[in-house]
């Protein structure tokens, strides 16, 4: 059993360690417990049983230990868990199934290393090379090495078709996501940056803005003002497959970075609060830019200079992004 319950970015960076255990170990069964409201995360890979935690009966304090005790008796029957979450919501599920083997990848919150019958030691590292680190442990304890390599692994699967998106020709196609979540506001860069790295590129790349459902404000005038198309209002799935097709993708830290990463597309992260040692990219997976400056990484939501994006210019951006375009 697989634990990550969420958040959609943190599941994507879970799946190359779940591919490589798959590998390692083709005729076991793997069920992926996840919240209901990513379930979709999982189709293109059939091989992962989806069991899924109800979003709304998990975040009612009245509601979830049952929930909780509702999933475990699903998974009653597996011999182990690996968790990839670390939180308590996470590791009481195994816990309350009786499961004999616990594993955990170090980063525990609330005390929920203390559930876990197998705890791998606290490193800092990025989301990926924590997951990747549990499933390298878990597989040399099976006699199984190689476990913790990257591969993006969702390269080749089968993806819907986004119909024609890209124009007949040689220049580079690049996705720019001038968006975040909403609760993930503070990290995007500014507007007015995107605007002007769009008028450094145009020229020299084949350009598409990606606009989520949150954004058809931007949808509405970003393209005439940009003189670049926006990516059609597309499924998940065949974004992604749109993604795919792109030789770069650049955007904050955000679910669609990570996207591109497990799709195999070269990505160009744009950060300013993201600690780049947890919310980094695998390596060769792509570039984080950012400045530096004295009061970041941090945790601030709520920060009105925003100084760490306000300075990251946008020909320090066209410069990372011609580079990257170069070392394909």
């Amino acid at each position: 059993m697989l634990l990550r319950l969420s958040a959609l970015g943190d599941i994507l960076r879970v799946l190359p360690a779940w591919a490589n255990l798959r590998a390692a170990f083709p005729e076991s069964r793997f069920r992926a417990v996840v919240e209901d409201r990513h379930a979709f995360l999982l189709e293109p890979l059939p091989w992962l049983e989806p069991v899924l935690v109800r979003r709304k009966r998990l975040s009612n304090p009245l509601t979830a230990l049952s929930e909780l005790r509702r999933v475990a008796a699903l998974v009653r029957d597996a011999e182990l868990s690996l968790d990839f979450h670390g939180i308590l919501k996470a590791a009481l599920i195994p816990k309350l199934a009786a499961l004999p083997e616990r594993w955990g990848d170090g980063v525990t919150k609330e005390f929920a290393g203390k559930l876990q019958t197998h705890p791998l030691p606290f490193r800092h590292q990025t989301r990926y090379n924590q997951a990747l680190g549990l499933a390298e442990a878990f597989g040399r304890s099976r006699g199984q090495a190689g476990l913790g390599r990257f591969e993006p692994v969702l390269s080749t699967v089968a993806l819907p078709d986004p119909g024609a998106i890209w124009a007949p020709g040689a220049r580079p196609r690049v996705v720019l996501v001038p968006g975040a979540s909403r609760r993930g506001a503070i990290k995007r860069w500014p507007l007015r940056h995107c605007l002007s790295l769009a008028a450094l590129l145009k020229d020299r790349c084949d350009l598409r803005w990606s606009l989520g459902p949150e954004e058809e404000d931007l949808r509405a005038w970003l393209p005439e003002a940009s003189g670049v198309e926006a990516l059609p209002r597309l499924g998940f799935w065949q974004l992604a497959a749109a993604l795919r097709q792109a030789q770069a993708v650049v955007a904050p830290d955000t679910g669609l970075l990570h996207l591109a990463v497990v799709l195999g597309v070269p990505a160009l992260g744009l950060y300013g609060s993201s600690d780049p040692m947890v919310a980094g990219l695998p390596e060769g997976a792509g570039r984080v830019l950012r400045t530096g400056i004295a009061c970041s990484p941090c945790r601030e939501r709520a920060c009105q200079r925003r100084q760490c994006l306000e300075e990251l210019a946008p020909g320090s951006v066209a410069e990372a992004l011609m580079g990257l375009l170069a070392a394909r």
